[in-house]
């Protein structure tokens, strides 16, 4: 079963998100900030992060940046969900290496599907 780690701090995002992961048969892992993200990253090694750009106490682009500096982590793919649609912030996030971008305001839970499938790197589950 793939498992797919949802970095986002606000809960009303963060819960449906997992849930309709979950409903898709994924084994979902959540955490709410930075810190608790690289820990669960490291010991857990999911398939695919989701990862808000807003999150604390550092934010989502720099800790996108952090795991591309450590070669034990930098293959899990990342997909950028977030409200930020700032041209700076999606040019940066693709020097990072992020694999897609998702604006809140703009996607469907079919595209988000869609998209997790087409950036995990297992297959994902039957």
């Amino acid at each position: 079963m793939a498992t797919v780690l949802v970095v986002e701090d606000r809960a009303e995002t963060r819960r449906p998100l997992a849930k309709l992961l979950r409903s898709e048969g994924y084994n979902v892992l959540t955490a709410v900030d930075a810190y608790s993200a690289g820990a669960t990253i490291r010991n857990e090694r999911p398939d695919l992060i989701l990862l808000d750009v807003g999150i604390p106490p550092m934010d989502g682009l720099t800790m996108l940046s952090l795991l591309q500096d450590d070669p034990q982590v930098r293959q899990i793919p990342v997909v950028i969900i977030t409200g930020h649609e700032n041209e700076n912030t999606v040019a940066r996030a693709q020097q990072l290496g992020v694999k897609d971008y998702l604006l809140k305001s703009q996607f469907t839970p079919e595209k988000l599907l869609e998209t997790v499938k087409n950036n995990i790197r297992h297959q994902p589950p039957q």
